[in-house]
């Protein structure tokens, strides 16, 4: 009988931590804020009524092609809010204003620095897009929304920071294998290749865009983005699988120990199998 009590406390709870099927954990998730910062590179494009009042800037010298004949140079303004102090930036403002006075459809691209702390560290280019029409002329708009992290799969636990999206959306290397398929260069190429990527930080509007039809000598775009803790999906590591192995085993351990114990009361006490008393041996033998 304690040889099979012995052999089912062993059996039993692993056969039950087998059946659950997670007992290998190779997906796990935890929640982060992660530090995010305007790194000054910008495309913007604004219109009127008709193609010929387009006007455009950016800070890119590779993407000088994409923008209209007539180039403005924007006022622009960024700045963040730290909420709990905690030294991470929880929401960020962005303003440009345009030396135009009304349009009516606006492109801006922004590029973010994002870093990611916690099991996985990373650092990576997060790309804010717009692209927003009024049906009537405008002095303005306003956007609000949330930043975004996704990922397509898991990331791999490292010691070393992950920079492997680190490069900026709006960079074009022209020596590169994608230019001769991109020619000539366009936003939606650019676009696809950022939505490409693993792991992405974009904006999420949180409300529809409000456009300002006031009288104003300049056309100002006003951003707002909270930066929320997201959800970090990262594959673990042989110790914490294991751990969460053992936790599960554990689990039914120690209610099948508490079970085999009573069942093994009940038949010594109910005397269902023959049991023999044997007294003790002295351990010599008196003359």
């Amino acid at each position: 009988l304690w040889l099979l009590c012995g052999i089912l406390l062993v059996v039993i709870p692993l056969f039950a931590t087998f059946a659950t099927e997670n007992v290998w954990v190779k997906e796990s998730f935890y929640r982060a804020q992660p530090a995010v910062s305007f790194t000054n590179e910008l495309f913007l494009i604004a219109s009127g009524d008709t193609v010929n009042s387009a006007v455009g800037w950016s800070n890119q010298p590779s993407l000088q092609s994409l923008l209209p004949p007539e180039v403005k140079v924007p006022l622009v303004r960024s700045s963040f809010s730290d909420f709990n102090h905690d030294g991470v930036a929880d929401t960020l403002k962005l303003t440009v204003e345009l030396p135009s006075s009304s349009m009516r459809h606006l492109t801006l691209l922004a590029v973010y620095k994002v870093q990611v702390q916690g099991k996985v560290s990373e650092e990576l280019s997060g790309l804010m897009a717009l692209d927003l029409s009024s049906p009537y002329l405008a002095s303005g708009i306003s956007v609000y929304g949330q930043m975004v992290f996704r990922q397509k799969l898991p990331l791999f636990q490292s010691v070393e920071v992950r920079r492997l999206y680190a490069a900026s959306p709006l960079e074009v290397n022209w020596t590169s294998n994608w230019i001769p398929a991109q020619q000539p260069l366009t936003l939606e190429a650019l676009l696809a290749r950022y939505a490409q990527r693993n792991e992405t930080a974009t904006l999420e509007q949180l409300v529809p865009a409000m456009w300002d039809y006031r009288p104003s000598e300049t056309f100002k775009v006003q951003v707002t983005m909270e930066v929320p803790p997201q959800l970090v999906y990262y594959v673990p590591m042989a110790t914490e699988v294991l751990k969460f192995a053992w936790m599960q085993y554990l689990s039914f351990l120690i209610p099948t120990w508490i079970l085999l114990e009573w069942f093994k009361g009940v038949v010594f006490d109910q005397r269902l199998v023959q049991t023999f008393v044997i007294p003790q041996v002295p351990n010599s033998k008196e003359d």
